[in-house]
This record gives C-alpha cells, sequence and structure tokens, in this order.
C-alpha cells in the first residue's frame, strides 16, 4: 500500500499536480464539495497531508494558490460540481442537478480553510 501512494504521489509531482498533456481549466478552478472530482486544492491538500511538504514539485501548484487568494487573505469557490464551465469535457444528456454549501464566485470558507491548511503544512511564508 506504501508503494502504491508513493508511486500515486510521484505521478502528480512529476505533472506538477495539473500539467498532464493539453491545459485543463477545471483542474485550475477551486470546488467545494469536492466529490469525486480533481482539483490543483485537491491534490495539495492530498500531498501535503501525506507529508510531501518539501518537494520542489508543489512550487507551480502553491504558486497558483497564492495568486487565487483575494486581497481580504480569502479564496473564492471558484466553481461548483459537477463543473461544467469554460473548458469542462463534460457531457450530459440532462443538466445535473448540482450541491453546492456556498456561492460560485464568492469568498469561501471551505476553500480558505483548506488553502490556510495546505500553507501551514508547508510552512509557506506570506
Amino acid at each position: 500500500m506504501k508503494r502504491c501512494i508513493e508511486d500515486g504521489a510521484e505521478f502528480y509531482l512529476r505533472h506538477e499536480l495539473f500539467k498532464q498533456g493539453r491545459p485543463y481549466l477545471p483542474w485550475l478552478r477551486f470546488h467545494y464539495p469536492v466529490h469525486y472530482y480533481y482539483d490543483v486544492l485537491v491534490g495539495l491538500d492530498v500531498l501535503t497531508s501525506l507529508g510531501y511538504t518539501d518537494d520542489k514539485r508543489l512550487k507551480p501548484a502553491l504558486d497558483l494558490l497564492i495568486r487565487k487568494r483575494l486581497s481580504d487573505g480569502s479564496w473564492a469557490l471558484d466553481a461548483i460540481h459537477p463543473d461544467v464551465g469554460i473548458g469542462s469535457k463534460y457531457r450530459f444528456r440532462k443538466r445535473p442537478r448540482r450541491f453546492a454549501l456556498e456561492r460560485e464566485g464568492k469568498r469561501s470558507k471551505w476553500v480558505t480553510l483548506m488553502a490556510l491548511r495546505i500553507l501551514k503544512r508547508v510552512r509557506y511564508a506570506s
């Protein structure tokens, strides 16, 4: 199990958490709740919770996290899953019912909590 975790972590780190093939814009938008979907915030949360806090390959994802910080120190909920915004490749016969705890495009307590927890783990100097 440990080797599987290490192999998975290496895959994500090798791709800097979001660089695999053509850019996929939903990975760059922060969501909550995350369900089974992936975005950079989820990747950072998982890898830093597993102890991958000093790996230099996290830098592009951490830089994105910092760039998305709002002037008041919080982060916004960029999209709600399923993320059918620009760049998504989801196609549905019928528009799915979306579930949200907060309003899309507004400051998010949940995204902010995750972001601050990540930054604390990596001891990011702000």
